[in-house]
């Protein structure tokens, strides 16, 4: 079901690294989880923000660092995230849950099912790595751009030339001002995370997992048998038609496969 109508609550997580901000909506004893990726926020669901599925709440989360959270200065990691999604599940009474994520907020999502498998029911994973896909060279190229001491100028300039192929003006305004708002200690975090080698490690998947990309020469074929091999249940997708922000630029169809990927078998 679609555009029930309903208002989404803005509520808090407190934590001791800081406040966590959150919408939630709908009633139920499962939920849909959305978790945005890099210099992003919630707002990146947008058009999911009416979605409604008997049985389960939903809730759209501005990770610690984005978005309407707190920044604090230091304190960020993958634990510190991983931490404050399962919190925000706690606090709404809710013990499973279906994953949804886009970007970097896919490494979150299979990092919370390896350390909590019995609550994660499905995840839709959204252009998103399962595995370390950029090169040793790119993530020194990476490194060194955090360093610039003209850093603030690169991004506004990296900024404007974002790829928004079929994006409205609106939506592309929204991303223009996430990025712009995520400020440069919680990138590097964010860097960290992704050249760590212990985020990396082995997993296998066995929940049933819907894998959907875009029309992007880095998911190669190698990569996608390699999915096969870690997930036990896999649904792989990939939409040549659509850029990166797929949840904006094909909302309706991308509404669709949530609700056909929840629907009781």
């Amino acid at each position: 079901m679609e555009n029930s109508g309903q208002k989404l609550e803005s509520k808090e997580l407190h934590t001791s690294k800081g406040t966590w901000h959150y919408q939630s909506g709908h009633s139920g004893e499962k939920a849909i989880l959305f978790i945005h990726g890099a210099s992003s926020s919630s707002r990146i669901w947008k058009y999911q923000q009416n979605l409604e599925i008997e049985g389960y709440k939903t809730i759209y989360v501005d990770l610690l660092g984005y978005g309407n959270s707190d920044k604090p200065q230091e304190g960020y990691s993958l634990q510190t995230w991983l931490d404050g999604i399962h919190a925000i599940l706690e606090q709404e009474g809710v013990k499973e849950v279906v994953l949804v994520a886009h970007s970097n907020g896919v490494i979150l999502a299979k990092e919370f099912y390896r350390k909590y498998p019995k609550s994660v029911l499905k995840m839709i994973l959204v252009d998103g790595m399962l595995k370390q896909m950029i090169q040793p060279s790119m993530l020194e190229w990476m490194k060194s751009q955090l360093e610039r001491t003209d850093y603030e100028s690169f991004m506004q300039n990296s900024i404007q030339n974002m790829p928004v192929q079929g994006l409205g003006e609106s939506d592309v305004r929204i991303l223009k001002e996430d990025a712009l708002n995520t400020p440069k200690y919680v990138t590097r975090a964010e860097f960290d995370m992704v050249s760590n080698p212990n985020t990396w490690l082995e997993l296998t998947i066995e929940c049933p997992t819907v894998i959907l990309h875009s029309n992007n020469p880095l998911w190669t074929e190698d990569y996608t048998l390699g999915l096969k091999s870690m997930i036990s249940k896999l649904d792989f997708k990939q939409w040549i038609d659509s850029g990166h922000f797929i949840p904006m630029h094909f909302p309706e169809k991308f509404n669709t496969l949530i609700l056909k990927t929840l629907e009781p078998r």
